[in-house]
């Protein structure tokens, strides 16, 4: 028998949910996220070095959200070489989480031995938002001890499954949302996050999972803390479950995205995919910067319980700066800004060079990124692709118009591995009317003068390349 009062609440709730999360992210975020520097295992000293940095070099060019990444529950076996607390594990062993006595993910004594309220405090002072990570799930321990779920009659026990268990998470077991206080013990975990001053709650293993994004989303619907949810990862991410994603503010659509060239041509793929499925609040993902100094506590000399291909898939590769050429960063960070993706710095911002700086503190590709559309392609000859993304024109036309004259931001992207030269005109240039237009070439800091019936510029574009072009009417 159909229990209509419930259906009429859940729907009641999902809508509630989407509202209060379309609130937040009107544009795309932009944030830092540790994982790509260090994994899972950054701590406390070097967390604090990081917002100081973040709240020094990068908050006064928009960026706001600060996000602590996976395993900060753990204490896991360590050794200490350079300077640095180093893990002997790439993710946390099961019997290394820390849980309160509801089988709540608490703050590990070894990487967070003062919580997090020293680091939250700091950032908010600065007007700055806090961020976690969270596994989808209920931790391996609560289920082995059958903890209580808070303010109900039920336990871990009741609503546990292991049906989907992560492949490389050995900690967590997911919930059957279907469960009697399967949505208490979600609403717990986001009700101890608020209480420790989260704004934002990445969760990882959970873009399959329409259930449990509505669970997430109705969770913080009732803690009474704005907060932004972001999905995670990407490889299961599918435009099928768009409903339910569109509860969220942002969601993975590409797989884990390294400084390798395979990242640019997954990035590529995603772009075509997910164009036009953005609106604000809610923002396809593109994945991480993998800029500057990366995969810090991962040392050659500390030999890994665990090596293979969990390092190599998870958690990159060991300690090095960003493989990436000076080109290939430009394509990389020039299809961010084009698809409209969240701007999250991976690499460390203590040590980040300086032509990563330029690039990530861009105003123009900055104001392309927070004007919130996804670029679509123009044109394609061979290797290389022309993007243009317009000026926000829906208040003009009730919809993104993308044959928009005014103004707006092209690309062309050179795929290929050796330099070429590419005249704007043709169907590279369809985009313009008859009238002459102002361009900036915003990563060679130029301005050129488009003339409609003048000779075509062409442009010499390196391999992996790409020229980024503000233009404008004349």
């Amino acid at each position: 028998m159909i229990n209509r009062k419930f259906i009429r609440w859940l729907m009641a709730a999902v809508f509630s949910a989407s509202l209060a999360q379309a609130e937040l992210a009107l544009t795309p975020p932009l944030g830092w996220n540790s994982f790509d520097s260090y994994g899972c295992n950054i701590y406390e000293e070097r967390a604090m070095m990081e917002a100081d940095a973040f709240i020094e070099k990068f908050a006064p060019h928009g960026y706001e959200y600060f996000v602590i990444d996976n395993g900060w529950f753990s204490s896991p076996e360590s050794v200490e070489q350079d300077g640095l607390l180093l893990a002997v594990t790439t993710h946390a062993d099961p019997k290394d989480v820390a849980v309160n006595e509801y089988g709540i993910v608490q703050p590990s004594k070894l990487f967070f031995p003062n919580g997090f309220k020293a680091l939250a405090d700091k950032l908010h002072a600065n007007n700055l938002k806090f961020g976690l990570h969270l596994m989808r799930g209920i931790p391996r321990v609560a289920v082995e001890r059958d903890l209580p779920i808070k303010g109900t009659p039920y336990t871990a026990r009741d609503i546990y499954t292991t049906e989907g268990d992560c492949g490389w998470c050995e900690y967590m077991h997911g919930i059957d949302t279907t469960k009697p206080g399967a949505q208490e013990f979600y609403n717990s975990v986001v009700n101890e996050m608020a209480s420790w001053g989260v704004d934002f709650i990445k969760v990882d293993h959970v873009t399959h999972k329409p259930a449990d994004i509505e669970a997430y989303a109705r969770a913080i619907a009732q803690c009474g803390r704005p907060m932004v949810l972001s999905l995670s990862a990407g490889g299961t991410s599918n435009v099928k479950y768009l409903s339910s994603y569109r509860q969220a503010n942002m969601v993975r659509t590409t797989p884990d995205i390294w400084d390798r060239k395979d990242s640019i041509d997954h990035s590529f793929a995603s772009m075509r995919k997910w164009q036009g499925l953005e609106q604000p609040g809610t923002w396809p993902d593109l994945d991480m910067i993998p800029f500057g100094e990366l995969c810090i506590l991962n040392r050659k000399s500390v030999k890994k319980k665990k090596p293979g291909k969990s390092d190599a898939q998870f958690a990159g590769y060991l300690h090095h700066w960003c493989f990436f050429t000076e080109p290939q960063k430009e394509t990389f960070i020039t299809q961010r800004a084009i698809a409209a993706s969240p701007i999250i710095i991976g690499g460390s911002m203590v040590s980040m060079d300086s032509h990563s700086m330029e690039l990530l503190t861009s105003a123009e590709m900055l104001a392309c990124v927070c004007n919130g559309v996804s670029g679509k392609l123009l044109h394609m000859e061979g290797a290389i692709e022309a993007w243009i993304t317009p000026l926000r024109n829906e208040a003009e036309y009730g919809f993104i118009s993308y044959d928009y004259p005014q103004g707006g931001w092209i690309a062309l992207f050179n795929r290929s591995e050796e330099k070429r030269s590419v005249p704007l005109s043709g169907k590279f240039a369809s985009c313009f009317s008859s009238k002459d237009y102002t361009l900036h070439d915003i990563w060679n800091n130029r301005t050129i003068e488009f003339r409609k019936k003048g000779k075509p510029t062409t442009f010499e574009i390196e391999a992996n390349g790409v020229v980024f072009l503000k233009y404008e009417e004349l």
